[in-house]
This record gives C-alpha cells, sequence and structure tokens, in this order.
C-alpha cells in the first residue's frame, strides 16, 4: 500500500465556485487512489477538470499531516451554505460555469437554447383552448336568446 495525495475541487458552495482541498488516501495504485478521489462525498466529480492536482505518492508523514488538515478542514463545519463565511476568501471562481441572463450554463460546452417547437406548440394549444371557449360561451349565450338553456 502507498500513500497519495490529491487536490480535488469540493463543491455545495455555488456553482460558479469550489473550494480546492487536498486528500490523503491509501491505494494500491495513483489509478486506485484517483478513483477513490473521485468518489468521495464533496467533490465535483460531475466536471471534467474536477482534479486540480495528483495523484503524488508521499511519504508517510506527509500523508499524517494532509490527512490531519483535510479531518480538521472548516469546510466539514458548515452544514448548510448560509455558513460559506466560515471559508470565503478559500474559495476559488469556476472559470467554466457562469450564469447567462439568469440561466446556469456551462459557457464553454452548453448554451441554453429556448426550444422554439415547445413554444409554438404551447401556443397553439392555447389558441385552440381560447376558440373552444368562446365558442362555448357564444353557444350558451345564443342559447339563453333563443328561449332555451343548454344544460
Amino acid at each position: 500500500m502507498s500513500y497519495y495525495l490529491v487536490k480535488c475541487k469540493f463543491g455545495h458552495v455555488g456553482r460558479d465556485k469550489y473550494l480546492p482541498l487536498i486528500i490523503a488516501l491509501v491505494a494500491e495504485s495513483a489509478k486506485e487512489a484517483s478513483n477513490r478521489a473521485r468518489n468521495m462525498g464533496g467533490v465535483k466529480s460531475d466536471h471534467k477538470d474536477w482534479c486540480l492536482e495528483g495523484p503524488y505518492e508521499v511519504d508517510y508523514g506527509s500523508f499524517e499531516t494532509a490527512r490531519e488538515a483535510y479531518k480538521n478542514d472548516i469546510y466539514f463545519e458548515k452544514h448548510s451554505r448560509s455558513r460559506l463565511h466560515l471559508f470565503k476568501e478559500r474559495l476559488v471562481d469556476e472559470p467554466n460555469y457562469t450564469r447567462i441572463n439568469g440561466i446556469k450554463t456551462n459557457t464553454r460546452l452548453y448554451y441554453k437554447l429556448r426550444d422554439t417547437a415547445l413554444v409554438e406548440f404551447k401556443r397553439k394549444k392555447e389558441k385552440v383552448i381560447i376558440e373552444s371557449l368562446s365558442k362555448y360561451q357564444l353557444n350558451e349565450i345564443t342559447g339563453y336568446i333563443n328561449g332555451y338553456s343548454r344544460i
């Protein structure tokens, strides 16, 4: 077994921000250490650049120091996004994820386009509903005028 350090992006601090943390892991190989780091809770593993550095093989002393720093990090005491002020100065802006017109997007890979077919379908549906309601109301009015009621 070897000791590895992996620097990852940690989340739950906002889509356009991340917190870089070093994870200390014991693994057979660098690939196994990378997989374990990716599957840890809090890591933004859905990002293609989730791993900032590593995995690096280190000695036991460096491993223990990094492990203690990781376990005692204030990030794990936040419990909600309202307590981000505890480590706000350590947050890093995410260059790939921003907001465009209030819509969360990945500006390099994905632009959210309005689905024109869906909008057209909804307009036609509303038009049919309005026409049927107006015909129904018109039939009711003409029925009362002609001396009979439609029940």
